[in-house]
């Protein structure tokens, strides 16, 4: 009765938590907006007005960045901008929407997985999914732009876990194969990127099953019973396959974005490679770099140590272990692994890791709480309990963080200049661009610029930016970057309007002739 009552505390705190959570994101979002975004987020509300106001999912005239935007944030953002002009507003619900969606993608995989646990399962655990413990965890379930990605994840591994369930009719299966596959098209015709992190895992598990299976049996095939699904996975695998197929032979062709089918591995597969994997790992569960041993900051670099090393403690010994557990928790933990270690393994071999991209395949670990249910309840419970207070800690701290960020700081002259003059159009380096767009609520739009250094000029840089644009008989500006076109320079006809530390602001001559001087190879 003791542990009966716990155990509703455990679900009562779950709820309360959850909700909080989701609120207090938006709350940190809505107060701190100013420091929050980059122009790199602000890219996706770019984006999503656009096709607001085309009506269609992609649009020829923008440039994309490394994949296509299909099955991702823009169909809720662009949703919204239907209905909404203002971006602040719409980067709010568009942020609870998808955290929503988000959940329900994980509360699908539990009730795939067992349905008579799934609501106990998804109580204890999912607000831990959503308390950003890292800068990538806060591209994840604030910036959302990873939602997606471990969503999808998320939907796979509960089809493969729904086809293994005996009690599957066979009209039901055949519906699940067909989800599946269409769920798997549409998502890779993005890119590779849900191939790596959900399909090709799925048949590595089944494989790593059918050895399991293999070697319970003594390699007899007379005694041996196929694990099921491996069929359907193969089947996902393929449909993905031909999703990545569109996307590399017909869609690159009519879209302009920059696909990763040029990745190579490096020359040596150098130790240096797996530093950088390390590193990137670490920065996923919450380090933050240089600190005060004895600094909240410190304390916390050391919590994410010991996250990190635990997690590929428990991957190693639950690799040993995986033979003896039922066939539905083999599955869990062999997609869990592979899933990582494929992806830790792409990123060493080409020398390429961020920590969000690390964190897109930590995520799908939360499932593993899972198994926490066969130790005794003393032991499970101090496990939960040590578990909450480190994650409630690292939040506490990535809290902390967005509410002291001044990220944006060196750009509030900037600012304040073009919303106090009525700028409406211009160019910019990069990293100010669309920030300045969404923080001046789409008043101003700008088309991105960088320097070529070859030519000695400015140019027009295809990185999330529009490919056409109207031209303007009003006064536009170009805002510059300092480090960024250092020693550059520039046509003399261009007059310095405003200049401090950081930025310079010049106003152009007309729009067509600007444009004729951007898009020139060669002066």
């Amino acid at each position: 009765m003791k542990e009966e009552k716990i155990e509703q505390g455990f679900l009562l705190f779950g709820k309360i938590m959850l909700v909080a959570v989701i609120l207090l994101n938006a709350f940190i979002t809505y107060r701190y907006y100013f420091n929050f975004i980059t122009s790199d987020d602000a890219s996706e509300l770019v984006l999503s007005r656009m096709l607001a106001s085309e009506g269609g999912v992609l649009s020829t005239n923008w440039h994309y960045s490394t994949e296509l935007e299909i099955f991702n944030t823009q169909l809720v953002y662009s949703f919204l901008f239907r209905f909404l002009s203002d971006f602040k507003a719409v980067r709010i619900l568009g942020q609870i929407i998808l955290t929503g969606l988000f959940l329900a993608s994980y509360y699908f995989c539990l009730y795939c997985i067992e349905k008579e646990k799934a609501s106990h399962r998804f109580w204890k655990t999912a607000f831990l999914l959503v308390i950003p413990i890292s800068q990538a965890w806060v591209f994840l379930v604030m910036k959302t732009y990873y939602i997606p990605h471990v969503g999808v994840s998320f939907l796979a591994l509960g089809l493969a876990c729904l086809v293994q369930r005996e009690d599957l009719g066979k009209k039901a299966h055949y519906i699940v194969l067909l989800l599946g596959c269409l769920l798997a098209f549409v998502s890779c015709l993005e890119g590779m990127r849900h191939i790596q992190l959900a399909y090709l895992p799925l048949v590595l598990s089944s494989l790593w099953l059918l050895w399991n299976a293999l070697e319970n049996v003594g390699w007899d095939l007379h005694k041996m019973t196929v694990p099921r699904g491996i069929f359907d996975n193969i089947c996902w695998l393929l449909a993905g396959g031909a999703g990545f197929y569109v996307n590399s032979s017909i869609l690159s062709g009519i879209y302009d974005y920059k696909d990763q089918n040029s990745a190579k591995f490096t020359e040596t597969f150098a130790f240096a490679n797996m530093e950088k994997v390390w590193n990137a790992f670490l920065e996923a569960t919450g380090y933050t770099g240089e600190q005060e041993m004895l600094s909240f900051g410190g304390v916390c670099n050391a919590l994410s140590v010991l996250i990190a090393c635990m997690l590929i403690c428990v991957i190693i010994y639950l690799s040993c272990k995986i033979r003896k557990k039922q066939a539905m928790e083999q599955m869990i933990i062999s997609f869990v692994i592979v899933s990582f270690a494929l992806s830790m393994f792409i990123f060493m071999s080409l020398n390429s890791a961020v920590s969000r991209w690390v964190m897109a395949c930590i995520a799908p670990m939360i499932l593993l709480l899972i198994l926490l249910e066969r130790l005794p309840f003393l032991k499970r419970t101090l496990i939960f309990l040590g578990i909450y207070c480190i994650v409630a800690v690292q939040g506490f701290h990535e809290y902390r963080q967005l509410q002291t960020s001044d990220r944006n700081e060196n750009l509030r002259n900037v600012y304040e200049y073009i919303t106090s003059n009525g700028y409406s159009f211009g160019y910019s380096t990069f990293w100010a661009g669309n920030l300045l767009t969404e923080l001046t609520n789409g008043e101003f739009q700008a088309r991105s610029v960088r320097g070529d250094y070859e030519n000695q000029k400015l140019k027009i840089w295809h990185w999330l930016t529009p490919v056409q644009v109207e031209y303007r008989e009003e006064p536009i500006i170009c805002v510059l970057e300092k480090r960024r076109v250092e020693d550059l320079p520039l046509p003399d006809n261009w007059t310095m309007v405003m200049e401090d530390e950081e930025y310079m602001i010049y106003e152009l001559p007309t729009h067509r002739e600007v444009e004729e001087y951007l898009e020139k190879r060669e002066l």
